[in-house]
């Protein structure tokens, strides 16, 4: 499919006045005289020519470039691609009515009826070269099948019905027709001589594909097809949580949008899944956030599509319409953000009946302001050492097996706060806690469903969970008046990390990162309930 994708206009200034001028695309420069398009803007002033340019006179050329494309034969260009790539100038249609090609060797009628013999005469190898001619569609079809591809299904449609049904009909396996028999026998028994080319001849192909109709679009992959080859690329880079959404993401486009090649969906079909997700088959509204990270993950398909080269060394998809996909916004539930738990409420958290596990997971929690999902998965061989402190690790080369954060800024050191080191006790070896990890390496729903009953004895505020207890801690944080939002942002995750980074410093340093943490006060783990140490 051509892509009606235009170079940016350039300016020239002659016979005192001012010209804009457009790059004709190589596929129609063959319809027009020059390489350039130029037209006039009819002034000498380059200010306000630059303005026509860009209102009226660049759009006159667009169109009149379009006007060429429409010249092009949309059954020809389909198969653009593969005879190029074969050495064939496609422009000869335009010009001559047909398609002269040369071939050699294993790609040769002589070598695809003979079933491949390598001819020799006088005992060494002869080249077998041909001279092919396609003067209508049929021959065209039939010369794509003799380079080893086959013709699109979809091409045929825009034929006249009585050109279609030739086609289709030439498309049936068959004997040699007598006539092609005929001139091999000469060709083969002049090469080889009477004994040998009989020999040869008896060891042809009882039948023979003339043309080779492949109703999948050979040049422009499926979506389906893609969505794997894109997803199985990202995994390389992506965390468990990123992968796992790309992958719903594309199926949900999927469900909605239906299996076609990249190149026949259009803006629409992206709103139609957005709709769809802000009222599904079941009655439920999608979160705004989910629908844009949906839209996002399907649309880097299509980009990763742009990046990459098919078979023929050709862009897969040169264009998608999937920018700005402003409509998008409207679609969706507003999230609701969680709330952080009251000096009370944290009174009586702490206060509850539990089991150590869980009272140290909420304790890290409140202190720490990780994530769950980063506390529950917690080994005692990254509780370590950093700088002279005691630091909770979210570092990958702390311990021997990779660490799974949300993103590079998560990946950092935490000092353990004064307050709940008792709680720890002399540690251990392995999992802080048992909490069952799921199919995605998460442990964070089974921790979850341990907590949530705990904190709805304390409220039962829809907006208030277990992770209001990272806002909790943050919020304490900034009530102290004297941190840095930058220096807070590293403690929580919300920064570049202790790994990656932008460059810059190395961010504050593990005295600093302890000083916040401990000026911060927590009454409600003071008592004496709350220091009971935990039992790996």
């Amino acid at each position: 499919m051509v892509s009606r994708i235009y170079k940016a206009h350039k300016m020239h200034f002659r016979k005192k006045k001012w010209y804009a001028s457009v790059s004709v695309p190589p596929e129609v420069r063959h319809l027009h005289s020059e390489p350039r398009l130029r037209l006039s803007t009819g002034t000498s002033d380059k200010t306000t020519a630059g303005i026509l340019a860009r209102d009226k006179v660049v759009p006159l050329i667009h169109r009149r470039i379009d006007a060429l494309f429409d010249k092009l034969d949309p059954f020809v260009e389909g198969l653009r691609d593969i005879l190029e790539n074969e050495g064939a100038d496609v422009s000869q249609w335009y010009h001559d009515g047909c398609i002269k090609l040369k071939v050699s060797g294993d790609k040769t009628t002589l070598s695809a009826i003979s079933g491949g013999i390598k001819f020799k005469a006088n005992g060494r190898a002869l080249t077998v070269v041909e001279q092919w001619k396609a003067t209508n569609y049929k021959d065209l079809a039939m010369m794509v099948t003799g380079l080893g591809y086959a013709v699109p299904e979809r091409l045929l449609t825009a034929l006249p019905r009585d050109l279609m049904q030739e086609i289709y009909d030439t498309a049936k396996p068959t004997g040699a027709p007598p006539s092609v028999m005929g001139k091999l026998y000469k060709e083969i028994t002049g090469l080889l001589g009477d004994e040998d080319g009989q020999r040869a001849l008896q060891m042809m192909p009882s039948t023979i594909t003339r043309i080779n109709i492949q109703s999948a679009k050979t040049l422009m992959p499926m979506f389906i097809d893609w969505s794997e080859r894109y997803i199985k690329e990202k995994k390389r880079k992506d965390s468990i949580d990123v992968h796992t959404k790309r992958k719903k993401a594309c199926a949900m486009f999927l469900l909605v949008c239906g299996n076609k090649p990249l190149d026949e969906y259009d803006a629409v079909h992206m709103i139609e899944m957005a709709r769809y997700m802000d009222h599904d088959t079941n009655g439920r509204q999608w979160a705004k956030a989910t629908i844009k990270n949906y839209v996002s993950y399907v649309k880097q398909a299509f980009d990763y599509a742009g990046s990459s080269r098919n078979d023929l060394g050709k862009v897969v998809l040169t264009a998608h319409p999937f920018h700005n996909m402003q409509e998008i916004k409207s679609y969706g539930s507003e999230g609701k953000p969680y709330l952080p738990l009251t000096s009370e409420e944290l009174t009586s958290l702490f206060s509850s009946k539990m089991e150590p596990q869980e009272r140290l997971l909420l304790a890290v929690l409140v202190t720490t302001g990780m994530r769950l999902d980063e506390a529950a998965l917690m080994i005692w061989e990254r509780i370590t050492l950093q700088n002279g402190v005691l630091c909770f690790s979210l570092v990958d080369h702390v311990a021997d097996e990779a660490v799974r954060v949300k993103n590079v800024g998560s990946r950092r050191y935490i000092p353990v706060p004064d307050v709940i080191k008792s709680m720890l006790g002399n540690g251990g070896t392995g999992r802080l806690f048992n909490y069952r990890i799921d199919t995605e390496g998460k442990s964070e729903n089974a921790a979850s469903k341990s907590l949530m009953p705990i904190i709805r004895q304390v409220t039962s505020h829809p907006q208030k969970a277990v992770h209001s207890l990272r806002g909790t801690f943050i919020d304490l944080v900034r009530e102290l008046g004297d941190v840095d939002s930058e220096d807070r942002k590293f403690i929580t995750g919300h920064k570049q990390g202790d790994v990656g980074g932008d460059g810059y410093g190395e961010g504050p340093s593990m005295k600093k990162r302890l000083h916040i943490i401990n000026k911060v006060e927590h009454p409600w783990l003071t008592s004496a309930f709350a220091n009971s140490p935990h039992k790996p």
